[in-house]
């Protein structure tokens, strides 16, 4: 055999074997591709923001799981650190129980899925039959400490009050204009009265209220109706003569409304999956049946 022939026999050969390598490197490529791509389609989806909110999401994550796969980690902490954790990326989406403010509307979009009200609970060993603004100002500012003042019962007033940042405490502040002691300004009608509880979700509001006899806080409607259907021994009041419910939330007549939000920096198509269940039938009807008015999407 010729040293030429020798020479062409290992020049083909390792030409074989070249591409070889380059037909295996592009299917490991493509495996790795698809793989990246399934773990994307997978990658977990953070959800903050209100309690109010909070359990609506957390339906909503069991269906998305089971559609689209993947995690989703649904986590309380206020409409402010919703509006905060969405805008610098620690989630993804923030819940908010309130409409969002005019810079807020320029770093992020909403997505409004119900309606909801602001209502005022006692427990339910309290005989007083309603509030008037007058009264919710009287009793948040200490002007009214004994429940004796307004109605035949020899109790003390002690009032459950929300933390800074949570949307049902800039709700309270806008209706009754007695702010909370930390803020730089009074309100028009003064600082809620020292020693009020401060608390954070709906929960330890009707707990608290639950608990104790005179005491009287402020919480979402929705949630309230769930924990009374549930056994928590609270009384909802009619405000201003007018009774929250469904009909007097639709006719406006009720004084405390406010919008139910998703939000997000960029609707994806990722984001879109989520948002979009909210508006499907069966999670309007849980939506309906937790004294939330269900929005039209936009």
């Amino acid at each position: 055999m010729s040293p030429g022939r020798t020479v062409k026999d290992s020049a083909r050969t390792m030409m074989k074997h070249f591409w070889k390598i380059v037909k295996l490197s592009s299917l490991v490529l493509s495996l790795l591709l698809l793989q990246t791509a399934d773990l994307s389609a997978q990658e977990t989806l953070r959800v903050s923001g209100a309690t109010t909110v909070q359990p609506v999401a957390e339906r909503v994550a069991v269906l998305y799981r089971d559609r689209f796969g993947g995690t989703v980690l649904v986590q309380g902490g206020g409409s402010g650190a919703g509006i905060r954790n969405t805008a610098d990326g620690t989630s993804d989406i923030g819940m908010v129980s309130r409409a969002l403010t005019a810079v807020e509307s320029e770093m992020l979009t909403a997505i409004t899925y119900g309606f909801d009200a602001l209502v005022f609970i006692v427990n339910e060993q309290n005989p007083i039959q309603g509030l008037s603004l007058q009264t919710v100002r009287q009793l948040y500012t200490g002007a009214v400490d004994e429940w004796s003042s307004l109605v035949s019962w020899d109790e003390g007033v002690v009032l459950v009050n929300k933390e800074v940042g949570r949307a049902t405490l800039d709700l309270f502040e806008d209706y009754a204009g007695v702010s909370h002691a930390d803020r730089l300004q009074a309100g028009s009608a003064g600082r809620v009265a020292p020693g009020a509880y401060e608390i954070a979700s709906n929960l330890e509001a009707m707990t608290l209220v639950g608990g104790i006899p005179g005491a009287i806080g402020y919480v979402s409607m929705g949630a309230a109706e769930s924990l009374i259907a549930a056994g928590m021994p609270i009384r909802v009041l009619p405000l201003d003569g007018v009774m929250p419910g469904t009909a007097t939330l639709a006719d406006g007549s009720y004084p405390i409304l406010r919008e139910l939000n998703l939000v997000v920096p960029q609707l994806t198509e990722r984001l879109r999956n989520y948002t979009d269940m909210f508006f499907e039938s069966e999670i309007q009807t849980f939506i309906q049946a937790s004294g939330v008015i269900p929005a039209e999407r936009q």
